[in-house]
């Protein structure tokens, strides 16, 4: 029989987001807040398990958006303060250290709010496919995430440091990348103007 493959998301959420002059994660978006619609993209998705990596305000956040009632994984990385890298590093650490049996890690942003779960089962149907490969969302002349990583590229993981994230790690392998296209999808938002001319883009695409 067949193993049934075990992807894990690492949703991250750990940056103060000062250029937004408010809490990201927490912006109001559709139902909820741009980390809760995130979270249930995700779940919507043929991943195996979900955690949120969390920093900043962690605290208020989870108690914002109630993860200990809904029993979510979240990992609070104490060096958030380090950059995403380090944020990204120490999340791999905590689910490998709980569950050695997965396959593929899939790194999202909290601040990508037009991503939807069919893309995400793109990546994750792509990588069922092609196991050693790393399959990353296609940015142009260069790759980001979403982006889902084999078993190969957890020990790098692990490793990364500084506010890079995972970019210098997905564009030095070119070999081993698949690249996706996600459209407009792979916007984010990381200043309150781009979250204003999100907002109204939004009601011009609903009230035409």
């Amino acid at each position: 029989m067949e193993k049934k493959l075990q992807i894990a998301v690492l949703i991250m959420a750990a940056g103060a987001s000062r250029r937004m002059n408010g809490i990201k994660q927490l912006m109001p978006w559709k139902d909820s807040n741009f980390l809760l619609e995130t979270v249930k993209t995700v779940q919507q998705s043929q991943a195996n398990s979900l955690h949120i990596i969390l920093g900043s305000n962690a605290e208020f956040i989870t108690s914002e958006c109630r993860f200990v009632e809904s029993d979510i994984s979240v990992i609070v990385n104490p060096n958030w303060v380090n950059g995403l890298g380090n944020s990204i590093a120490y999340g791999v650490k905590a689910v490998l250290k709980e569950n050695t049996d997965i396959d593929g890690i899939l790194i999202c942003l909290a601040d990508q709010p037009l991503l939807s779960s069919n893309y995400l089962n793109m990546l994750i149907k792509e990588f069922k496919e092609n196991t050693s490969k790393t399959i990353a969302t296609n940015y142009g002349k260069k790759v980001g995430v979403p982006a889902l990583f084999p078993k190969l590229q957890f020990h790098n993981l692990s490793q990364l440091e500084g506010d890079f994230g995972a970019k210098e790690l997905l564009n030095k392998n070119g070999n081993a990348i698949i690249s996706l296209e996600a459209s407009n999808q792979i916007i984010d938002i990381d200043t309150k103007l781009e979250y204003d001319k999100l907002i109204n883009r939004t009601k011009t695409d609903i009230n035409p």
